[in-house]
């Protein structure tokens, strides 16, 4: 284990938070045909882990950063330039989980909106603790090993 003079680096704890969330998006959408990483950023090792997890599905990632899409070649991931406040719904039609990694809080409604109209679950991992405030009447927390791995709007129940 990675430590600092505090404790566990948080890059460690990073790798075992996403490690746990990839492992609870197979178990809970083995038959999923499509799910899709929301805000990819820099980081598609959440997209690729899932990609080999449930290699029946199709996994897209998106950014509204057009350079970084057009840069990559994420082997069998789709990666697609499209900004989710502005989205192009053709694209996420029959997602059965929608998520996204530390988004900002100015995008959540976006996501949930998103959410809404594609009629997907919605995951949302935020930094750290935070919870961006969250109805608790739609949201619901992701508990996994007792910890608090992210949260759920489900489409499903």
């Amino acid at each position: 284990m990675l430590r600092t003079p505090d404790g566990p680096s948080d890059l460690h704890l990073s790798r075992i938070l996403f490690e746990e969330l990839v492992d609870w998006i197979r178990q809970n959408y083995p038959d999923a045909s499509k799910i899709i990483e929301i805000g990819v950023g820099h980081r598609i090792g959440v997209a690729q882990r899932i990609s080999e997890a449930l290699p029946r599905a199709e996994i897209l990632v998106t950014d509204k950063d057009e350079s970084w899409v057009r840069s990559r070649k994420p082997g069998r991931i789709r990666a697609i330039a499209d900004d989710v406040m502005f989205p192009t719904l053709n694209l996420y039609r029959d997602a059965s989980l929608v998520y996204s990694l530390h988004p900002p809080g100015e995008i959540l409604t976006g996501l949930e909106k998103l959410a809404n109209e594609i009629g997907a679950d919605l995951l949302v991992v935020p930094i750290s603790d935070e919870q961006h405030d969250l109805p608790k009447d739609r949201w619901q927390e992701l508990v996994v090993r007792g910890r608090i791995i992210g949260w759920l709007l489900n489409k499903r129940v």
